[in-house]
């Protein structure tokens, strides 16, 4: 086990994975992302268990998937009723203290931190009550702001940049004045709202990435595009059916990449001041974001698919008992991080194993092999029904209720683009993932409880009618 130690954990908000120096991203410049995996382990395979902010980052808080909590959506999401790793340390007496974007329910309920700092909820404690809908016979509604979101990408200014800077100020002041005064190892969440969408940056950064000279995304074009009933209904519902125009796509490319870096320069000060305080030898950092983005792959903006580019996400740890320079291929979940954290600081879990998911990091950190299963869920409103996602080794399964499922090998297929569920040759590896998938969870009876939650749930607030007058949330504004 590893020896007690602080924690800063670092969560970012829509950072594909792929989008980043040290996982081998041709342009995009991080280079304090870099160190930390220059300085210890980067996980090469890591998801997080739901391709949506608020089911995520509940599954990182409780170390249980959706399917368990019941935090399926933008809407019905982390309130405190289950235990978190946060709360865990905090009922024990150790500092747990949140800066910055959570997304869980609200500041005035217990939400198991021993402070909050400029922490960012769901918009009036109820959060995207239209994304409730996808349980009524009508659907959700098409939503153009969603599309129009993207096309701010660019040079220019978002509330979320400056946003992020305070993030950063109240974590620099937090380790100067308040870290000295702790008995026991603390964990630090310190919570950016970027890269998430619009894409507009400061001109600086997004001079950075030369439109001309961006890559491109896979099968953006309008006759390239996969064609799938699961992915043409995500298309309608986010105003995504007409082709892309390559400008917009090289514009959607070039800010997503400039705002990766200006957020990774704010990740650069919070970490060059624990360094100046003295605290590396006793601190470790923890990184990861809450979800992906497609940024145009395979004719999709945003995220809430399975495909590697809105699940897969960063997930590096550098500090004291962490070995340097390490990649780790197994696959790993943000559900994970419950007993991941509490190892890290000396914290018992209090929660029998029966209980959860996920498992600590620590054996394969300290080069203890595993074998594991991917596992992720969406149930949110740019899905029809619920999609779940299983991976073995290198094959790849995302099952959709009452669609075709889709079939990768991603060893040899990385970016997804030969679906090879309809292929004779690999029916017997079809079949096995979907008993795997049966093991896991019954999709669909997961698929029906899911939406008669989200049903109950419009009801309490008027019902489907009073909801569709409501204004269709594409992304959380930062508080005032």
């Amino acid at each position: 086990m590893p020896t007690p130690s602080n924690l800063i954990f670092i969560l970012t908000d829509n950072h594909a994975r792929s989008m980043a120096g040290c996982y081998g991203h041709p342009m995009v410049k991080t280079p304090n992302l870099d160190q930390i995996a220059d300085t210890g382990v980067k996980f090469e395979n890591a998801y997080c268990a739901s391709s949506l902010c608020c089911p995520s980052r509940a599954a990182m808080a409780t170390g249980l998937y959706p399917h368990q909590t019941g935090y399926w959506d933008n809407a019905l999401v982390f309130d405190g009723r289950h235990a978190s790793w946060h709360g865990q340390l905090r009922d024990r007496g150790y500092s747990a203290v949140a800066i910055g974007k959570l997304h869980y329910l609200s500041q005035e309920i217990d939400q198991g931190f021993s402070d909050e700092i400029v922490t960012m909820h769901i918009v009036k404690g109820t959060g995207d009550l239209i994304g409730l809908l996808r349980a009524t016979d009508e659907g959700v509604p098409v939503r153009p702001p969603f599309r129009e979101m993207y096309n701010q990408s660019g040079e220019g200014t978002a509330p979320y940049q400056n946003y992020d800077r305070d993030v950063t100020a109240e974590a620099v002041k937090w380790l100067k004045n308040e870290a000295p005064k702790q008995d026991h190892p603390w964990v630090l969440l310190v919570s950016y709202a970027s890269p998430h969408p619009p894409f507009s940056v400061p001109k600086r950064f997004f001079d950075m990435y030369p439109m001309e000279d961006v890559p491109m995304p896979v099968q953006w074009e309008g006759t390239t595009r996969p064609d799938h009933p699961a992915l043409n209904h995500t298309r309608r519902l986010d105003w995504l059916e007409e082709p892309f125009s390559e400008e917009l796509v090289r514009r959607t490319v070039a800010g997503y990449c400039g705002l990766v870096s200006h957020v990774d320069e704010q990740i650069g000060e919070v970490m060059e001041a624990a360094r100046t305080l003295g605290m590396m030898d006793d601190t470790r950092i923890l990184y990861t974001s809450d979800h992906g983005e497609a940024a145009g792959n395979h004719g999709l903006l945003g995220k809430t698919t399975l495909y590697e580019h809105s699940l897969g996400v960063p997930l590096l740890m550098s500090g004291p008992d962490i070995p340097v320079g390490r990649a780790i291929k197994e696959v790993v979940s943000h559900v994970d991080l419950y007993e991941t954290i509490l190892d890290s600081t000396g914290c018992p879990t209090g929660t029998p194993d029966h209980l959860r998911f996920g498992n600590s990091l620590w054996p394969m950190i300290e080069e203890t092999p595993m074998d594991r299963l991917g596992f992720a869920e969406v149930h949110v409103k740019s899905t029809k029904n619920a999609a779940f996602m299983v991976r073995d080794g290198d094959m790849k399964l995302i099952f959709h209720v009452g669609a075709p499922s889709q079939l990768f090998d991603l060893g040899n297929d990385p970016q997804e683009t030969n679906d090879l569920a309809q292929n004779p040759a690999y029916k017997e590896t079809l079949e096995e993932l979907q008993r795997e998938l049966r093991r896991i969870v019954d999709p669909d009876a997961a698929n029906v409880r899911a939406k008669t939650d989200q049903l109950a749930h419009a009801l309490k607030h008027g019902g489907p009618q009073a909801i569709r007058s409501e204004q269709n949330i594409v992304a959380s504004p930062p508080p005032v």
